[in-house]
């Protein structure tokens, strides 16, 4: 018996928002890992170099810049996918189908995704075994396993299939 294809009108459309919704969220925690580790930590452990801080002093001030950089990234992907689908030009149920349709199909979209689950679950974990596991630091490994969930995915994706995400498509 073939599989059934996927049919999101046949669901009410709040499943199909937080379908889009929950890629949007994902998106913004990957976007905040490669932001956070490639440009705020550099910035947040040169300025507390240049204070006279050691490392283990910078850990807790990386982990929050981390943590900050991450829920921005969030709160600024859930605005304007929030946005898109409230805009969108076939109404906010028709636009939520389409979209869930598209997601559900993106195959690269999911293998990134898994690849970035994972570097957070080791992040966090990993923040929880060798920090003093609050919040902050739980956020802050999170990041760092989401950037290097990303990376590996880039990196072991083969060269025809890697291409930036076209605007249209975020």
């Amino acid at each position: 018996m073939a599989p059934k294809e996927f049919d999101p009108s046949a669901d009410p459309t709040v499943l199909n928002v937080a379908r889009v919704m929950s890629h949007v969220v994902q998106k913004g925690v990957q976007a905040g890992g490669v932001l956070g580790v490639g440009l705020v930590a550099p910035i947040v452990l040169a300025v507390h170099k240049y204070q006279g801080g050691d490392m283990k002093s910078a850990v807790p001030k990386v982990a929050d810049a981390l943590a900050k950089t991450t829920m921005t990234t969030v709160a600024l992907s859930v605005a304007m996918g929030a946005t898109r689908l409230a805009r969108s030009e076939d109404g906010l149920k028709e636009g939520a189908e389409r979209r869930a349709y598209r997601l559900h199909y993106n195959k690269r979209a999911e293998r990134a995704n898994l690849f970035a689950n994972v570097g957070i679950a080791a992040g966090g974990a990993a923040a929880v075994a060798f920090l003093p596991a609050t919040a902050t630091m739980v956020l802050g490994g999170a990041t760092v396993g989401a950037a290097a969930g990303v990376a590996a995915f880039v990196l072991s994706t083969p060269k025809k299939e890697v291409k930036l995400p076209a605007v249209a498509d975020m």
